[in-house]
């Protein structure tokens, strides 16, 4: 009998753009249902793959074990690669694969270029990195309508939620997500601050998300008890299995802003130094982008910076809170 065909899917990182292959594994096994698909990804990223309901085996890039990893995907004999990384690192993956048909995924490389350093917009019409990807493989795909899931076994969500109080399971929750990996991506925390208090003053319970690089931005949220800070040691399934609690979530432009749109829940993303035509935006419908598109000055960098270029940081300090919690408040009412 002839063994299963064998597809082998690449992105390596980040948090954000792993997430973001979903949509296209879900249409790539509808496709391909009797296939076999492998998915490499670096090892702090695998849990961001690894229950994903679509991929039978999770291949762990390291760069202790490169020459393992090389050597397993030539035994598997792969009919197809998808390469979503496309660099030099996973192209020497399979550089000596011959047989292979092979997808590269096309980054706008010089479309950026152009964006950040002489304002020439010409992606405007730009699609989601998702569908993207998935027109990588299939060209002429063309709905908007990307297929959203993100599966938590249930033993694990069960013990995640035993984390949150019955008290708070029965009040309307607000997640906020304030980390970023850049600092121009992370809206000020004096004002998350402002904005937190008019949730609770408004009855809301507040939920902080974040992972162990967030950990000093979250204890500083803490500014009253009705705020639980869940930020933890980068434990996805159990972010995510909190964050479904929520009625809506605040986010930075980050991986956790992208994991809110695989779980379905209504998101207001703050965008700072970068903007939407770079296609990281959130793929779930219900979500908004609150951005200030006044300044002549972005987007400076398509990934962030460590300083603001221009010391004045307008970007993320002229949106105001108000502006923030008066979105939030008609977000969660239109989806009641």
């Amino acid at each position: 009998m002839r063994e299963r065909k064998k597809i082998l899917v690449i992105r390596l990182s980040s948090l954000g753009d792993v997430l973001l292959t979903y949509p296209l594994l879900y249409i790539l096994k509808k496709k391909e249902a009797e296939s076999e698909i492998h998915f490499v990804v670096k090892e702090q990223f695998v849990d961001a793959i690894r229950t994903n309901p679509f991929i039978d085996k999770v291949l762990i890039y390291s760069k202790n074990q490169l020459k393992e990893l090389k050597t397993s995907i030539k035994k598997n004999k792969y009919e197809v690669i998808i390469d979503l990384q496309n660099n030099i690192r996973s192209r020497l993956l399979y550089f000596l694969e011959r047989k292979a048909k092979i997808y590269r995924f096309k980054k706008p490389g010089l479309k950026k270029f152009l964006l950040v350093n002489f304002k020439i917009n010409l992606l405007k019409e730009n699609p989601s990195i998702s569908l993207q990807y998935i027109k990588t493989i299939y060209p002429d795909y063309n709905s908007k309508n990307l297929d959203l899931y993100f599966h938590i076994p249930q033993d694990i969500e069960t013990k995640s939620l035993q984390k949150i109080s019955v008290e708070n399971l029965n009040r309307p929750m607000i997640g906020i997500c304030p980390g970023s990996r850049h600092f121009t991506k992370r809206y000020p925390v004096e004002k998350f601050k402002t904005l937190i208090q008019k949730f609770l003053d408004a009855n809301f319970t507040v939920a902080l998300f974040g992972g162990k690089d967030d950990f000093d931005i979250c204890k500083e949220l803490e500014i009253n008890p009705s705020v639980k800070n869940f930020q933890n040691e980068n434990d996805l399934l159990e972010t995510a299995s909190i964050m479904k609690k929520c009625s809506i979530i605040i986010t930075n432009d980050s991986g956790l802003m992208h994991l809110s749109s695989l779980l379905q829940i209504p998101a207001i993303a703050i965008f700072g130094s970068t903007v939407k035509e770079f296609g990281f935006f959130p793929i779930y419908d219900k979500s908004i982008v609150i951005e200030n598109n006044n300044l002549k000055c972005r987007p400076c960098s398509h990934i962030g910076r460590s300083e603001c270029p221009e010391k004045h940081f307008k970007c993320m300090n002229d949106i105001n809170p108000e502006l923030i919690f008066n979105k939030s408040i008609e977000l969660i009412m239109s989806n009641q």
